[in-house]
Order: C-alpha cells, then sequence, then structure tokens
C-alpha cells in the first residue's frame, strides 16, 4: 500500500512539475498580440491568459512555487521508495526530461495552442498559491522593488501574426492589411501616420 502511494505521489508531482515548466514556457513566449486579439474576440481562455502575462512577476513567482513544492514532494517520494544509487540516477533523469526538457520543448515549440490548454488549470493553481505568491512578491519588494514594465510592439510582433494562422489567430482581409501596411512603413523607415496607414485600405 505504502509502495503504491509513493508511486502515485511520483506521477503527481512529476505531473506538476511538467505543467510548471511548461507554462512558465508558453507564457514568455506566447505572442501578445495574437493573445490581444483572441481575448478581443471573447476568448475565455484567452482572457486567462491575458490576465497572466499582463503581471509575469505574480505568474513567475506562481509557478516557481509550484515547481518547487512539486520537486520537493518528488525528491522525498522517490527516496522513500528506494535508496539505491542506480534508482537515485534514473530518478534524476527522469525529473529533468519528463518534468523540464520536454514540457518545456512542446510549449516552445507551438506556444499559444498549449497555453490556451493550459491557462484553466493555471488559474485554479495560481488562485491555491496566492498567499505564497503574495508572500513572496512582498518580500521581494522590500529589496527589489518592482518597475512597472512597458511592452514595446516591434515588426517581428506584426510579422508572427501574419505569417501563422495555425493556433486559431484569425484577422480580416482589412486587419492583415493594415498590419502589413505597418510592417512596410517600419522596413522603409517612414512615418507611420493615419495617412499612410489608410492608404493600404484604398489599394
Amino acid at each position: 500500500m505504502t509502495t503504491a502511494l509513493l508511486i502515485v505521489s511520483i506521477v503527481l508531482t512529476l505531473a506538476l512539475a511538467a505543467f510548471c515548466a511548461g507554462a512558465e514556457t508558453g507564457f514568455l513566449s506566447v505572442s501578445r498580440e495574437r493573445i490581444l486579439h483572441l481575448s478581443r474576440e471573447g476568448g475565455k481562455k484567452a482572457k486567462l491568459v491575458q490576465a497572466a502575462i499582463s503581471d509575469m512577476g505574480r505568474t513567475t513567482t506562481t509557478l516557481l512555487i509550484g515547481n518547487n513544492l512539486a520537486a520537493v514532494a518528488y525528491s522525498a517520494s522517490a527516496a522513500a521508495l528506494s535508496d539505491s544509487a542506480v534508482w537515485s540516477f534514473f530518478a534524476a533523469f527522469t525529473v529533468l526530461y519528463v518534468s523540464e526538457f520536454m514540457p518545456k520543448l512542446l510549449c516552445a515549440s507551438r506556444p499559444l495552442r498549449r497555453i490556451l490548454f493550459l491557462a484553466p488549470a493555471y488559474r485554479v493553481m495560481a488562485a491555491l498559491l496566492r498567499p505564497l505568491a503574495s508572500a513572496a512578491l512582498a518580500f521581494t519588494d522590500l529589496f527589489v522593488p518592482r518597475r512597472e514594465s512597458k511592452y514595446k510592439l516591434t515588426v517581428d510582433d506584426l510579422l508572427r501574426i501574419l505569417q501563422d494562422r495555425k493556433d486559431g489567430v484569425c484577422l480580416s482581409d482589412t486587419e492583415s492589411a493594415l498590419i502589413t501596411r505597418i510592417v512596410v512603413l517600419r522596413a522603409k523607415g517612414k512615418p507611420i501616420t493615419p495617412e499612410a496607414i489608410m492608404e493600404a485600405l484604398r489599394q
């Protein structure tokens, strides 16, 4: 019975660690413009992601707390299950591959689709860990006060909106024309004025 509980604990803690690692990569890799677009279209999951990436300090802290809790529980369960050197090596390799390498790789390859899938679960975890995250942020602010981060839209961000629509980003012809016009103006070093942008609609 004890062995079975330890195995279940190992599986659950690996899953939690993998979730935290993948979600962190997804939140950091996803295009803010795509999320904003989907959120404005009424996507519920996109709104959850938008809320998370709008306060990345709290989001990162929450995921780090969850990952460390999972790591401690995994280490304790793995150590209780066996004390052999071979098992210790296997356990270390498993946690590195299953809960770090693979989830980060998967979420980095398709960040939008996968972070939308993980968003509801993150919301639940964030609610459960909110007291710990708030305490950690308050303690950190004593030494390093947080600064308001300003996001700057780049040409690469605009191109990402246009180039890949496989993840559910749907742009109208008008939106595509306007974005393309902005990219062209920036590439040529010309000022982006309302008149210059409206030329895209008349072409």
